[in-house]
């Protein structure tokens, strides 16, 4: 039997030196491909994170708003089904937002679990979420929740959730959701519950806005990117030389991100060179959007079953689930 995966402590620093060496492999190995890329979960440093809140802020990011406002509207239910709900876990918590509407409804809810690959923004929302909710006990963890291959050491008797907002599961392509579903039973442990957002949305131009704002948050957000790499790597891009760039494809259902190269150019990382020629770019995030049908089939597949789903009706094609384990 496997022993349980201990996270690190949000307020304990010491998994910070194998991040950046985690974060150096993973950008020298994305800019040696034929198509650059580097993992969107570098992203989320300090100011990442809060970029990206800043982003879920703008008028043209749906995403948030609908979520949201779909949360509030269902969330007594929610606690109907799940009276006896313990113990909430979240991968990739960020600000913890929404999570505020479900801490606040659940009556039996001793304590929280946010996960996050930032430790100084994790334990910046802690503190707080500690004060404001002081009859439920905060414990930020710090790592990242992308290989959780083994159950973390929680209270094997308390009535679990996991929850994944913000429709972070379309950031994963089929095969990578199929691996992430399966591996959240090791946190909601045997008959837990997933309450999981996912965006179905297919209109071009609403995408396209969203993910490329008029104020250039997003922009800001994706150059923070080599703007992290030059700080922590050694890297000398010249941040100015590359644009953001949002594409859309149908075929696929999803929206990709890129940074754009505006020239010929060479950049140094970590002591080797990396040739761009002018329009070839870096890609840094996959947005897929999930129809209901296709989500489903991958959920089932990973031993999920629906209990219940509520969509939005407004603008989009937004919808929260309510899983069951089935193992």
């Amino acid at each position: 039997m496997s022993q349980p995966l201990e996270f690190t402590q949000a307020t304990n620093y010491e998994f910070n030196q194998d991040f950046n060496h985690e974060f150096n492999q993973d950008v020298l190995h994305g800019l040696s491909q034929q198509q650059k890329s580097i993992p969107c979960k570098w992203f989320y440093d300090a100011i990442g994170s809060k970029l990206f809140e800043a982003i879920t802020k703008t008028e043209e990011y749906y995403l948030t708003r609908v979520e949201t406002c779909l949360l509030e509207q269902v969330v007594k239910e929610i606690a109907t089904i799940t009276p006896d709900l313990s113990l909430v876990i979240e991968p990739g918590s960020g600000a913890s937002v929404k999570t505020r509407i479900l801490l606040s409804s659940q009556a039996n809810l001793t304590t929280y679990v946010p996960m996050d690959i930032s430790a100084e923004f994790l334990n910046h929302i802690a503190r707080q979420l500690q004060q404001d909710y002081p009859n439920i006990k905060t414990t930020p963890l710090e790592g990242d929740f992308t290989k959780i291959h083994t159950p973390l050491s929680l209270n094997h008797d308390a009535e679990r959730m996991v929850f994944f907002p913000g429709s972070t599961i379309g950031n994963f392509s089929p095969e990578d959701a199929r691996a992430l579903l399966r591996s959240f039973h090791h946190l909601a442990g045997k008959d837990g519950w997933l309450l999981i957002g996912v965006d179905s949305t297919q209109n071009e131009k609403q995408l396209l806005a969203a993910y490329n704002d008029k104020a250039g948050v997003t922009a800001e957000f994706n150059k923070n990117l080599l703007v992290r790499a030059n700080r922590e790597l050694r890297a000398n891009f010249e941040v100015e030389q590359f644009s953001h760039e949002a594409r859309f494809s149908k075929v696929e259902g999803k929206v990709e991100m890129h940074l754009v190269s505006s020239c010929e150019q060479t950049v140094k990382v970590a002591s080797q060179d990396f040739n761009f020629a002018e329009g070839e770019s870096i890609f840094t995030e996959n947005c897929y959007k999930y129809t209901r049908r296709r989500f489903l089939a991958i959920a089932d597949e990973c031993s999920w079953q629906m209990e219940h789903a509520w969509q939005d009706q407004e603008e989009s094609e937004f919808e929260l689930f309510l899983l069951k384990s089935t193992v």
